[in-house]
Protein backbone atom coordinates (compact mmCIF):
# COMPACT_ATOMS: atom_id res chain seq x y z
CA UNK A 1 0.00 0.00 0.00
CA UNK A 2 1.32 3.45 -0.93
CA UNK A 3 1.28 5.80 2.07
CA UNK A 4 -1.01 8.84 1.78
CA UNK A 5 -2.80 7.66 -1.36
CA UNK A 6 -6.16 7.66 0.40
CA UNK A 7 -5.81 11.30 1.48
CA UNK A 8 -4.70 12.30 -2.02
CA UNK A 9 -7.80 10.67 -3.45
CA UNK A 10 -10.05 12.43 -0.89
CA UNK A 11 -8.51 15.78 -1.79
CA UNK A 12 -9.00 15.15 -5.51
CA UNK A 13 -12.62 14.10 -4.95
CA UNK A 14 -13.18 17.40 -3.08
CA UNK A 15 -11.50 19.39 -5.88
CA UNK A 16 -13.66 17.68 -8.47
CA UNK A 17 -16.77 18.43 -6.44
CA UNK A 18 -15.73 22.09 -6.09
CA UNK A 19 -15.10 22.33 -9.84
CA UNK A 20 -18.52 20.84 -10.56
CA UNK A 21 -20.14 23.40 -8.24
CA UNK A 22 -18.31 26.26 -9.99
CA UNK A 23 -19.37 24.96 -13.38
CA UNK A 24 -23.01 24.67 -12.29
CA UNK A 25 -23.12 28.14 -10.74
CA UNK A 26 -21.43 29.51 -13.86
CA UNK A 27 -24.15 27.97 -16.02
CA UNK A 28 -26.80 29.43 -13.71
CA UNK A 29 -25.25 32.91 -13.89
CA UNK A 30 -24.97 32.75 -17.68
CA UNK A 31 -28.62 31.68 -17.95
CA UNK A 32 -29.78 34.38 -15.53
CA UNK A 33 -27.76 37.05 -17.34
CA UNK A 34 -29.32 36.07 -20.65
CA UNK A 35 -32.81 36.24 -19.17
CA UNK A 36 -32.07 39.64 -17.63
CA UNK A 37 -30.83 40.98 -20.97
CA UNK A 38 -33.95 39.67 -22.72
CA UNK A 39 -36.10 41.33 -20.05
CA UNK A 40 -34.21 44.60 -20.52
CA UNK A 41 -34.92 44.54 -24.26
CA UNK A 42 -38.59 44.01 -23.47
CA UNK A 43 -38.93 46.40 -20.52
CA UNK A 44 -35.84 48.63 -20.55
CA UNK A 45 -34.58 49.63 -17.13
CA UNK A 46 -38.07 48.90 -15.77
CA UNK A 47 -37.20 45.26 -15.12
CA UNK A 48 -37.85 44.31 -11.51
CA UNK A 49 -35.07 45.10 -9.03
CA UNK A 50 -35.43 41.51 -7.86
CA UNK A 51 -34.03 40.34 -11.21
CA UNK A 52 -30.88 42.41 -10.76
CA UNK A 53 -30.58 41.39 -7.10
CA UNK A 54 -30.84 37.69 -8.02
CA UNK A 55 -28.15 38.19 -10.63
CA UNK A 56 -25.84 39.85 -8.11
CA UNK A 57 -26.53 37.17 -5.49
CA UNK A 58 -25.74 34.36 -7.92
CA UNK A 59 -22.49 36.09 -8.87
CA UNK A 60 -21.59 36.53 -5.18
CA UNK A 61 -22.15 32.80 -4.58
CA UNK A 62 -19.88 32.02 -7.54
CA UNK A 63 -17.14 34.34 -6.30
CA UNK A 64 -17.16 32.60 -2.91
CA UNK A 65 -16.33 29.19 -4.40
CA UNK A 66 -14.46 29.82 -7.66
CA UNK A 67 -10.91 30.28 -6.30
CA UNK A 68 -8.64 28.07 -8.36
CA UNK A 69 -11.35 27.46 -10.98
CA UNK A 70 -11.59 30.93 -12.53
CA UNK A 71 -11.03 29.43 -15.97
CA UNK A 72 -14.43 27.75 -15.69
CA UNK A 73 -16.23 30.87 -14.47
CA UNK A 74 -14.79 33.48 -16.87
CA UNK A 75 -17.71 33.24 -19.32
CA UNK A 76 -20.19 33.71 -16.47
CA UNK A 77 -18.40 36.87 -15.31
CA UNK A 78 -18.37 38.17 -18.88
CA UNK A 79 -22.12 37.59 -19.27
CA UNK A 80 -22.78 39.17 -15.87
CA UNK A 81 -20.71 42.20 -16.94
CA UNK A 82 -22.66 42.50 -20.18
CA UNK A 83 -25.99 42.40 -18.33
CA UNK A 84 -24.94 44.93 -15.70
CA UNK A 85 -23.38 47.31 -18.22
CA UNK A 86 -26.54 47.22 -20.35
CA UNK A 87 -28.73 47.74 -17.29
CA UNK A 88 -26.71 50.77 -16.22
CA UNK A 89 -26.80 52.24 -19.73
CA UNK A 90 -30.57 51.83 -19.93
CA UNK A 91 -31.05 53.19 -16.40
CA UNK A 92 -28.48 55.99 -16.25
CA UNK A 93 -27.72 56.61 -19.94
CA UNK A 94 -24.00 56.14 -19.29
CA UNK A 95 -21.40 53.40 -19.37
CA UNK A 96 -20.59 52.18 -15.85
CA UNK A 97 -17.02 51.68 -14.73
CA UNK A 98 -15.58 48.31 -13.89
CA UNK A 99 -15.67 48.94 -10.14
CA UNK A 100 -19.30 50.00 -10.09
CA UNK A 101 -20.42 46.61 -11.38
CA UNK A 102 -17.90 44.73 -9.24
CA UNK A 103 -15.94 42.98 -11.95
CA UNK A 104 -12.31 42.59 -12.95
CA UNK A 105 -10.63 43.85 -16.10
CA UNK A 106 -10.97 40.93 -18.49
CA UNK A 107 -14.67 40.05 -18.04
CA UNK A 108 -15.54 43.75 -17.89
CA UNK A 109 -13.84 44.51 -21.22
CA UNK A 110 -15.26 41.42 -22.92
CA UNK A 111 -18.75 42.20 -21.60
CA UNK A 112 -18.36 45.82 -22.68
CA UNK A 113 -17.62 44.75 -26.24
CA UNK A 114 -20.64 42.42 -26.24
CA UNK A 115 -22.89 45.26 -25.08
CA UNK A 116 -22.35 46.93 -28.45
CA UNK A 117 -24.54 44.22 -30.00
CA UNK A 118 -27.25 44.77 -27.40
CA UNK A 119 -27.15 48.50 -28.06
CA UNK A 120 -27.45 47.85 -31.78
CA UNK A 121 -30.64 45.96 -31.05
CA UNK A 122 -31.93 48.90 -29.00
CA UNK A 123 -30.96 51.39 -31.74
CA UNK A 124 -32.69 49.37 -34.46
CA UNK A 125 -35.80 49.02 -32.29
CA UNK A 126 -35.74 52.78 -31.66
CA UNK A 127 -35.58 53.42 -35.40
CA UNK A 128 -38.48 51.04 -35.93
CA UNK A 129 -40.52 53.08 -33.43
CA UNK A 130 -39.35 56.30 -35.18
CA UNK A 131 -37.63 57.44 -31.95
CA UNK A 132 -34.73 59.17 -33.66
CA UNK A 133 -33.27 60.66 -30.49
CA UNK A 134 -33.03 57.29 -28.76
CA UNK A 135 -31.47 55.73 -31.86
CA UNK A 136 -28.89 58.52 -31.97
CA UNK A 137 -28.15 58.07 -28.29
CA UNK A 138 -27.57 54.32 -28.59
CA UNK A 139 -25.38 54.88 -31.61
CA UNK A 140 -23.33 57.45 -29.68
CA UNK A 141 -22.73 54.98 -26.83
CA UNK A 142 -21.84 52.18 -29.25
CA UNK A 143 -19.34 54.48 -30.96
CA UNK A 144 -17.91 55.58 -27.64
CA UNK A 145 -17.29 51.99 -26.57
CA UNK A 146 -15.67 51.09 -29.87
CA UNK A 147 -13.58 54.26 -30.12
CA UNK A 148 -12.45 54.05 -26.49
CA UNK A 149 -11.20 50.48 -26.87
CA UNK A 150 -9.81 50.70 -30.40
CA UNK A 151 -6.24 51.27 -29.20
CA UNK A 152 -6.21 48.14 -27.02
CA UNK A 153 -4.08 45.34 -28.42
CA UNK A 154 -3.22 42.42 -26.17
CA UNK A 155 -2.34 38.79 -26.65
CA UNK A 156 -5.25 36.35 -26.54
CA UNK A 157 -3.68 34.77 -23.47
CA UNK A 158 -4.18 38.10 -21.66
CA UNK A 159 -7.48 39.23 -23.18
CA UNK A 160 -9.10 36.24 -24.94
CA UNK A 161 -11.14 36.87 -28.08
CA UNK A 162 -10.96 40.66 -27.66
CA UNK A 163 -9.74 41.42 -31.16
CA UNK A 164 -12.63 39.47 -32.71
CA UNK A 165 -15.06 41.31 -30.44
CA UNK A 166 -13.56 44.64 -31.55
CA UNK A 167 -14.06 43.67 -35.19
CA UNK A 168 -17.64 42.62 -34.48
CA UNK A 169 -18.29 45.90 -32.64
CA UNK A 170 -16.93 47.89 -35.60
CA UNK A 171 -19.29 46.07 -37.96
CA UNK A 172 -22.23 46.71 -35.62
CA UNK A 173 -21.41 50.41 -35.26
CA UNK A 174 -21.11 50.78 -39.03
CA UNK A 175 -24.36 48.89 -39.53
CA UNK A 176 -26.32 51.22 -37.25
CA UNK A 177 -24.67 54.27 -38.84
CA UNK A 178 -25.71 53.04 -42.29
CA UNK A 179 -29.28 52.44 -41.12
CA UNK A 180 -29.41 55.93 -39.64
CA UNK A 181 -28.09 57.48 -42.85
CA UNK A 182 -30.54 55.41 -44.89
CA UNK A 183 -33.41 56.74 -42.74
CA UNK A 184 -31.91 60.25 -42.86
CA UNK A 185 -31.67 60.40 -39.07
CA UNK A 186 -28.47 62.42 -39.04
CA UNK A 187 -25.52 62.56 -36.67
CA UNK A 188 -25.53 60.80 -33.31
CA UNK A 189 -26.43 62.59 -30.11
CA UNK A 190 -26.16 61.74 -26.43
CA UNK A 191 -29.02 59.90 -24.77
Amino acid sequence: MIPGLGSIEKKLVKLESDRDAVMQLSKDLIRMSGKAIAAMHAKGSAIPNSTIMELKECKARLVRIEKGFEYYSMQAHQEFSEAMILYNILLNKEIPGMGSIGETEVPYLLGLMDVVGELKREAIESMRRADKDAAKGYYAIMSDIYDSTLHMRFASSVLPDFRRKQDTARIQVESVMNEMLHLDIGPAAKL
